[in-house]
């Protein structure tokens, strides 16, 4: 294996470590585990070196053959979101969201797995269909953020972090209030057309939406009464911000691996055919301060693709049209 996908691995390691986010990284050829990082080590109880000795059939409960298919439509991008039944060490089975991708080192390509444990988000759902007081227990119970209102938009209960979205406390968001109060008017134009479909489809929407700089995603789940007809929506969000600025720097990763690759060969010859120029042409020589120039200019370019080789984070700075890559923040080089 080249240095320089070595260097990338390092690169990735260091984002992959570091997330709070329970992730591993797959051979999609054979299911083999070969990373974990810490949070998916305290999720799934196993040590590091366990799980690298683990194949992904040895966690999802799913048959080989399936996980086989699974694995293939990640690796041809048809699909990136999974659901799934995973089980832990102690033999617990967990309901679980994957988000895959694909990274490439060399001319390697692994899938990268995001997991989410949604197993209260499942027992929540099937709680709706039960009674007032059981909803109430289960929409406490959860860390997601969780509303519960009817088709007009009065809302009749939500949870702490719910609320905390709109700084408010659950108290000063019930008792009447409807979500027009706390909404724009666009995003309660928007909820209220999501929940028209809800009511004719009969089905649950997903979407994501952005909130004050945080990245969500919303699934609105129908709630029937005993006439079989949705009176209620029952709304789950879960801050999948953490998710975005993964993708965003891996992004980054590869597109500075691919750059340097590129640029540094040409560079090279540059520098050296302007050396030799100089070494043919007097002191005196007019044209001299132009190859002197270029030279400048030319060893400015090396310095940005040692720069881009070594960036360990996704940092951006803001620009005429928002906001743009920052090759110096996210450089271990300043």
């Amino acid at each position: 294996m080249s240095p320089e996908v070595l260097k990338m691995q390092a690169l990735y390691k260091s984002l992959f470590e570091n997330s709070y986010s329970i992730m591993l990284i797959i051979n999609p050829e054979t299911g083999a585990i070969l990373d974990a990082n810490r949070a998916a080590q305290k999720f799934y109880q196993y040590s590091r070196k366990e799980l690298l000795r683990k194949n992904i059939s040895g966690i999802n409960t799913l048959s080989k053959k399936d996980i086989k298919k699974e694995m293939r439509d990640a690796k041809l991008e048809k699909r990136n979101y999974f659901n799934f039944c995973h089980r832990l060490k102690s033999g617990q089975v967990r309901d679980v969201e994957v988000y895959s991708g694909l990274i490439e080192f060399g001319n390697n390509r692994f899938l990268y797995s995001i997991i989410h444990d949604i197993s209260e988000k499942k027992l929540a759902k099937k709680t709706l269909q039960e009674n007032e007081s059981t909803i109430r227990a289960m929409i406490n119970a959860t860390n997601s953020l969780v509303y519960l209102f009817d088709i007009k938009g009065d809302i009749i209960d939500l949870n702490a972090p719910g609320a905390m979205l709109f700084e408010k406390s659950p108290d000063e968001m019930t008792t009447g209030k409807n979500f027009k109060i706390f909404l724009s008017e666009n995003d309660l134009s928007m909820l209220t057309l999501l929940v028209n479909e809800v009511i004719t489809t009969q089905n649950p929407i997903n979407y994501q939406k952005d909130r004050d700089g945080r990245h969500y995603d919303i699934n609105l789940h129908p709630v029937f009464n005993k006439s079989g007809r949705v009176d209620r929506i029952c709304a789950f969000a879960n801050d999948i911000t953490d998710l975005k600025k993964t993708e965003k720097a891996f992004a980054a990763i590869e597109t500075a691996g691919g750059i340097c690759h590129e640029m540094n060969q040409p560079l090279q010859v540059i520098l050296g055919n302007l050396e030799l120029l100089k070494l043919h042409i007097e002191k005196d020589d007019p044209n001299i301060n132009f190859i002197n120039i270029i030279l400048s200019q030319t060893e400015k370019l090396g310095i940005i693709t040692k720069k881009l080789s070594n960036i360990t984070r996704y940092k951006t700075k803001e620009y005429i049209k928002g906001t743009i890559f920052d090759i110096d923040r996210s450089s271990e080089i300043n």
